[in-house]
């Protein structure tokens, strides 16, 4: 059983969605900064920052709040955790369920021997959150890149912290969301008007 009784809400994880994305938009331009700095430093014609890598971050830090607050989600529960990650991130279509199976599939067989969830999902964030610069010449490049940042320790280190969601932010947002819960109607109104769009 979850520890919170309203995992099945999708208005629940729209709320939690929310929030992670409101506090990456700040929390993670430093950390962004020092990734491009050890880019520099490596001599990775690759840079870290803007809206692809803070979806990537977003969707790496829902993924571990699921993982780690909700595994027991079924297949409904899960529905209704899609439906409001699309909720709270409109403007990006069905990006949260390809960015979901992506990590799941990352998990499932890791860039490496051994790797943890954690690291997987890590990896997964920078294999995507990257974005090429000038440097860059063609695929052939891309071995040498992840294989350089996959064994850089101040790289995953980054990468991990990337990926972390917001200390308290379960807890806060569990606390507050029963005394902001949609009516029934509402809930199901919106869940309705969601899976139109």
């Amino acid at each position: 059983m979850d520890s919170f009784s309203y995992t099945n809400d999708s208005s629940f994880w729209q709320l939690v969605a929310k929030e992670v994305r409101r506090r990456a938009e700040n929390d993670l331009i430093p950390l962004f900064d020092s990734l491009n700095r050890q880019m520099t430093r490596l001599d990775l014609p690759v840079t870290f920052g803007g809206r692809r890598s803070t979806a990537w971050a977003v969707m790496c830090q829902l993924f571990v709040l699921y993982d780690t607050e909700a595994p027991s989600l079924n297949r409904v529960g899960y529905l209704k955790m899609m439906l409001g990650f699309k909720r709270a991130l409109i403007t990006q279509g069905r990006f949260p369920q390809i960015a979901f199976r992506r990590i799941v599939a990352n998990i499932s067989y890791p860039s490496a021997p051994g790797r943890t969830i954690r690291q997987s999902i890590a990896d997964t964030f920078l294999a995507n959150g990257l974005s090429p610069t000038g440097g860059y010449t063609d695929s052939s490049m891309d071995n040498r890149i992840l294989s350089t940042c996959f064994s850089d320790t101040v790289v995953m280190s980054l990468c991990d912290q990337v990926t972390a969601p917001p200390a308290e932010l379960w807890k806060s947002t569990t606390a507050c969301y029963p005394a902001h819960r949609p009516h029934f109607f509402q809930r199901i109104y919106g869940d309705i008007i969601t899976w139109i769009q």
